[in-house]
């Protein structure tokens, strides 16, 4: 905190944090409403399917491309996430060597 707090961190350094603090929110938003939306599909298709058999109207009702990408990009959110937080740790360790507060 004392990192993003203090004058005495660069504008610009705090800046690029913000901004990648702002598009995480952005994109964790859009992932989940995509997966959101996915879900009601699926019950949708799944009810509207439901005189087959459960187990059949899962089978048809779930739409495998979607899946896919959402997994993927549920992966690649995770990854980058990880990144970004590893990053933003090492940096407020640095910070905070070299103003001796460690």
């Amino acid at each position: 905190m004392a990192y993003m707090a203090e004058d005495g961190a660069p504008v610009e350094e705090r800046g690029w944090v913000m901004l990648a603090l702002f598009a995480h929110a952005c994109i964790y938003l859009l992932l989940t409403v995509a997966e959101a939306i996915w879900v009601v599909a699926l019950a949708v298709r799944v009810w509207r399917r439901r005189e087959v058999g459960m187990i059949t109207a899962v089978r048809t009702g779930v739409h495998k491309p979607t899946l896919a990408v959402l997994l993927a990009a549920k992966l690649t959110y995770v990854i980058l996430r990880r990144v970004g937080i590893a990053k933003i740790n090492q940096r407020t360790r640095e910070y905070t060597l070299q103003h001796g507060r460690g």
